[in-house]
This record gives C-alpha cells, sequence and structure tokens, in this order.
C-alpha cells in the first residue's frame, strides 16, 4: 500500500495496467512491482555489503544495528514478510509441481534451520537431500529425487500435493475398507486390499466422476477473514509499521532484527557442512 500510494486496502490503484493491456506490459508491471516490495522491505543492502565483505576477505568493522535508531516494528515486519514469502514461495513450487525451485526453497530452509540451534534434526535431513542431489547419487537418481517427490491430485492449473501426503490418504482409504471387513479381516485379505489399493482408488475415482458425485473434499470451512485482513491492516497503517520510525521498542521482541539469519554465522556453516561431508566419506551417517 505504501508503494502503490493506497490509503486503505479498498481503494483502487490507477498506476496498474488496464484490463486491455497486453500480458507483457502486465508482467512487467507486475515484476517491478515485486522488485520493488523486495528491495524496500526483504531485502538488507548493508548487511549483504558487510557479508559480500566478509566472504572476499574484507573484514573491516562489523555491522550492528545502532540501538538508538533501532526500529523494532519494522524489523519484525520485514522478518515476517521475508520468511513469509519463503513459506509461500515453497508451497506455491509444491502445488505447480516444480521440482527445480522446490529444491531451491530446501537450500533457503536449510540456512534457518540451521540458524535454529534448538534442533538440528531437520537441518541434517536438508543438508542430506544436498549431498543426495549433487554427489551421492547418479544423475538419475538425483533428477528422480529433484521431479518425483509430487502427485497430482486434481485435474487443473497447480493441483500437486507431496507424498507424503498422498501416503496418508491411501492410508485413510485402507482403514476405511479394513473396518468394512469386520470380523472377517485376516492378514490375507488385508494383503490383497493393500495391493490392489492404487487400482481400486483409480476406479472409484473414475466410478464416481462418471455418475457426478461430488466427494467432500473434508476440509474444514474456514470462516471469511476479510473483516480480520481489513482490522490488520488498518492498525498496520495507522501505526506507520513499514515507515522506519526510531525508538519503537517491543516489550517481548526487543532489539528485533530485519532478518532472522541477521546473526547468521557464515563460517560455522561452512565448518558444519564440511565436517558431515567427512562424516560420509568415513561411512558415518550424516544424520
Amino acid at each position: 500500500m505504501e508503494i502503490m500510494k493506497l490509503n486503505s486496502i479498498d481503494d483502487i490503484c490507477v498506476n496498474i495496467p488496464q484490463a486491455d493491456a497486453s500480458k507483457a506490459s502486465k508482467k512487467k508491471y507486475l515484476d517491478e512491482l515485486a522488485g520493488q516490495i523486495v528491495d524496500d522491505y526483504v531485502l538488507n543492502t548493508d548487511r549483504y555489503k558487510e557479508i559480500a565483505n566478509r566472504i572476499m576477505g574484507d573484514q573491516g568493522q562489523t555491522l550492528d544495528e545502532d540501538s538508538s535508531e533501532c526500529d523494532d516494528m519494522l524489523a519484525y515486519q520485514k522478518a515476517l514478510m521475508e520468511y513469509g514469502l519463503l513459506l509461500l514461495n515453497f508451497k506455491d513450487a509444491i502445488s505447480e509441481g516444480d521440482g527445480e525451485r522446490n529444491l531451491r526453497c530446501w537450500k533457503f530452509f536449510l540456512l534457518h534451520l540451521r540458524n535454529d540451534k534448538r534442533s538440528t534434526k531437520y537441518a541434517l535431513e536438508a543438508l542430506f537431500m544436498m549431498f543426495q542431489v549433487n554427489s551421492l547419487l547418479s544423475p538419475k537418481a538425483a533428477h528422480e529425487l529433484i521431479w518425483n517427490r509430487l502427485a497430482k491430485s486434481k485435474n487443473c492449473l497447480g493441483g500437486n500435493i507431496p507424498l507424503d501426503l498422498l501416503l496418508e490418504f491411501y492410508n485413510r482409504l485402507l482403514k476405511d475398507a479394513v473396518k468394512k471387513l469386520g470380523p472377517n479381516a485376516s492378514q490375507k485379505s488385508i494383503d490383497k486390499i493393500c495391493k490392489s489399493l492404487k487400482s481400486t482408488k483409480e476406479l472409484m475415482d473414475r466410478f464416481d466422476a462418471e455418475l457426478h458425485i461430488h466427494k467432500h473434499s473434508g476440509r474444514h470451512v474456514a470462516k471469511s477473514s476479510d473483516e480480520n485482513l481489513k482490522k490488520v491492516v488498518k492498525d498496520l497503517v495507522d501505526h506507520k509499521a513499514m515507515q522506519r520510525t526510531p525508538g519503537r521498542v517491543y516489550q517481548h521482541y526487543h532489539d528485533m532484527h530485519s532478518s532472522f539469519l541477521w546473526n547468521f554465522d557464515i563460517q560455522d556453516m561452512h565448518k558444519w557442512i564440511n565436517n558431515h561431508k567427512k562424516y560420509i566419506q568415513t561411512k558415518r551417517r550424516a544424520r
């Protein structure tokens, strides 16, 4: 809203391309708008300059935020946007079945998971996946690992789901079938159901489609969040949350940084990765 000069969420932006504009002009406008939002509210130019200098060997002075110039409210919004956009990108990559983008998101998640010192198991899983794709697996197996992680659940744009979620759907179908067996359930009958589960589900879906039987998805119907969204946006605008105002301090988020990776230790990350490379070479598991 700050960039598009809107006073409220219901205002209409006059600078957007009209409905009869070409797709190229609409895409150009969207790319420029998204880039400006990321540059202004997500990226921290000074911080990335410091990281670049550290990598190039020019240590200099370590950049730190002046406490007198600190703005916890703006820093909180920036950190939330940075991680939130990563999560949305990850979910969209899953829905679109984009394996390469999914892998790129995991590379960013690896930094956040490693930066969380309370637990390392998820960071190790992400690191081991990078090892598999880039070194441990054959090119064919690495390609399958990247692209064979999702399954199509709906005949529409997007509509892909993770394979573990698909497995949960099959488990639910299996439990229903076993329940209907009643006292006739046995290991032999359950084995037959398991072996024919995929074909059975395909036949059931085709039967329902031909008879136009609509099956509820099971997802809970969420109450409209429009009113709550308007209240949140109004509070952010009234408090000028996206404008720098030095001196604003949170009680529970004191000295908030504009990124969860602000104090990320690159040298420790390199050491950690190299150690687990050695564990792989000595046939010690990386996780």
